[in-house]
Order: C-alpha cells, then structure tokens, then sequence
C-alpha cells in the first residue's frame, strides 16, 4: 500500500504540531486549548486527516466525545 502523505514530509510534522497544539488534555474539559471552542475543533480534524494519509496511522481517530466520525478514506 502506498500512502499520500510521506511520514517525514513537512505536511505530516505540521499535521502532527497541530493536532498537539489543538489536543485537549485528558483533564481539559472538551475545549481545545488552542483556539477554545469544544474539542475536537476543526484544525485538530483536519490535521487527524493528513496524518491518517501517513504511514504508521490506518485511519482518523474519532472522537468518542462529540460523536465525531471521520470519513474512511478510499482504498
């Protein structure tokens, strides 16, 4: 399988400073510390998507919380 995104590519490292950066803490209260709107704001969606292109990753993480369930990816 060939992935879209190289795993050391500058698209994937920001990809995975983001989703850091707008990750809540387990103890956070469902706000992203980021940007304070309820957990998992669109950055952190946005950059799971890139890093489930990446090799190591098989698809978005969804988020139990919110309901939140990425789209599969296409085979």
């Amino acid at each position: 399988m060939s992935h879209i995104v190289q795993a050391d590519s500058v698209l994937a490292r920001t990809a995975a400073e983001l989703l850091a950066r707008h990750t809540p803490p387990t103890h956070g209260g469902g706000v992203c510390p980021a940007c304070e709107t309820p957990a998992p704001c669109s950055t952190a969606r946005h950059a799971d998507l890139v890093l489930a292109a990446a090799p190591g990753r098989s698809a978005p993480a969804p988020d139990l919380a919110t309901g939140w369930v990425p789209t599969p990816l296409a085979a």
